[in-house]
């Protein structure tokens, strides 16, 4: 009985045990459940789309201002399924300041698609590769050594030379109509392919060389703006439902041919002047800059010749299309407000004397037309999102959850024509860059109401090469020419979406000539 009684005891005991063993467990679960739900914030709100495609109809033309439309009704963050990927949309100020500054590191990826890491060799270059050693050492090379501001000023030259051939040329066809769109890129794409290897490439064969190149710019930009339904749905990118991949794949085929025939022939030069004891010395293109710092040894760690191809590459597609693009922008708006491009002749008249003609040394006095240029870039940002980011871990951006991976969309576009920064936004008034009258804005990142080349680390490394193209051309075409419409014809300003936002439309205007010497229009 004694033993029974032993036994009831034990099972009473634990049992008893048991049941508060249960009790803490429960509690503990529900507390964590309950503390998860407090520390991890929701996601940013946003439209459900439908299933499986999500937000699809988003994609494709015009997607910078049906994004606007949904900042008005789910505020400055918000996130939209494009296909099976997530997007966070930023578009105010401070907002931005969280991405690009505060955790700058966390978000300082690059969210690329197929076509761009194809043509970028896997991103070995620096405009889509991901932050890491490899890539602040192509940064520091890149914006050191390539631009910087003595190599800048010495392939002036370059430049110059090209610039003039346009020059010439349009007054061949004065009083005719011209696409200053087609004017724009054959300029930029000739002073680029002349900085690159303006040295060894002259004559039949360097304009060969350079229209294969500029036909294959051509159509790789088409294609690099163009929606992939394998990047929209990784699963299905084997197919390549749209043949996009095949097509980046051939062009990418033919751009490393011309790379390696232009590294080849630059390396046999620099060799055969090695070999007769000379050294290349005075005006570098970039390539000769870049194989030269491939064979310094000061125990840095040396690049490849497929970091070097890159960042070729990297400089045709940050300068060309974007000084094009910006270029047609630039004179639509003056051919808009005939006196406002007045206010511009005149200075330049003052400035430079309608016996010269424009020199990169009479630009930083052109203060008038940093002004036009500046408010051009707020209303018309090449890249109306920059380059898409990703961050390499979750994060809280506004006191939403942003899951590791996502594509951030930074919506500058919005940002630089919201009322609330900007007074009377949609109006094209130049004055309000100078001065300082609306407070201080420049390119370097720092003033979030006004990110035309984007901010921190990733901001574009080809700024300073850019921004000075831009000016030139535009300095010397305003400068040569007095420019007006075709009788009947008016202006208007909607756009298209790619890899830049580009004018629908192409901008067609008649030059006459202004200068005061007709010498100055012939070789």
């Amino acid at each position: 009985m004694g033993w029974w009684r032993s036994n009831a005891d034990d099972e009473i005991f634990f049992s008893s045990i048991l049941t508060i063993l249960i009790g803490i467990f429960v509690v503990l679960w529900l507390a964590v459940k309950k503390q998860k739900k407090v520390t991890v914030p929701p996601l940013p709100p946003g439209p459900r789309g439908l299933p499986i495609v999500g937000y699809l109809p988003f994609v494709g033309t015009e997607l910078h201002t049906k994004f606007q439309q949904l900042c008005g009704i789910y505020g400055p963050i918000y996130k939209v399924w494009l296909g099976n990927k997530m997007s966070i949309v930023i578009s105010s100020p401070s907002l931005v300041k969280e991405v690009v500054r505060d955790q700058d590191a966390i978000f300082s990826n690059r969210d690329t698609n197929i076509v761009g890491r194809i043509i970028s060799y896997g991103g070995a270059g620096i405009a889509l590769s991901s932050n890491g050693p490899e890539w602040k050492m192509l940064r520091k090379i890149f914006v050191r050594e390539m631009l910087s501001p003595s190599n800048l000023d010495n392939t002036f030259a370059l430049r110059r030379e090209e610039i003039r051939n346009t020059i010439i040329n349009v007054f061949e066809k004065k009083g005719t109509h011209i696409d200053l769109g087609d004017l724009a890129f054959v300029t930029v794409m000739n002073a680029i392919m002349n900085m690159l290897w303006g040295g060894m490439l002259r004559g039949e064969e360097g304009a060969k060389f350079g229209a294969k190149f500029k036909h294959i710019f051509a159509e790789l930009v088409l294609i690099l703006g163009r929606p992939n339904v394998s990047d929209l749905f990784p699963a299905l990118a084997c197919f390549d439902l749209q043949g996009i991949e095949r097509k980046a794949k051939r062009i990418f085929e033919t751009i490393d041919g011309v790379l390696d025939y232009a590294i080849d022939k630059q390396i046999k030069s620099l060799a055969k002047a090695k070999e007769e004891g000379m050294t290349k010395t005075g005006q570098k293109d970039f390539l000769q800059v870049l194989l030269e710092l491939r064979e310094q040894d000061e125990g840095a760690p040396s690049m490849s010749m497929t970091q070097i191809k890159a960042l070729v590459f990297d400089t045709v597609t940050a300068t060309t299309d974007t000084t094009t693009t910006m270029s047609e922008w630039v004179m639509a708006r003056l051919l808009k407000h005939p006196k406002i491009m007045r206010k511009v002749t005149e200075e330049l008249t003052e400035i430079v004397g309608l016996d010269n003609l424009v020199e990169e040394s009479h630009l930083p006095k052109l203060h008038y037309l940093e002004a036009v240029i500046k408010e051009t870039f707020r209303l018309h940002p090449a890249f109306p999102f920059l380059l898409l980011r990703t961050p390499r871990e979750s994060s809280i951006i506004g006191g939403y959850h942003v899951p590791k991976d996502s594509s951030i969309y930074l919506h500058i576009w919005a940002i630089q024509r919201d009322p609330k920064y900007w007074d009377n936004p949609l109006e094209f008034k130049p004055e309000r860059f100078l001065n300082n009258a609306y407070g201080r804005f420049d390119y370097s990142g720092n003033n979030f109401k006004y990110l035309p080349f984007g901010s921190g680390r990733r901001i574009c490394a080809g700024l300073a090469l850019g921004e000075r193209t831009l000016k030139y051309i535009l300095a010397s075409l305003l400068h040569s020419y007095e420019w007006k419409l075709p009788q009947g014809s008016e202006i208007e300003f909607s756009d298209t979406f790619g890899l830049v936002t580009k004018r629908k439309n192409p901008t067609i205007a008649i030059p006459t000539p202004r200068l005061s010497k007709a010498e100055l229009y012939t070789k």
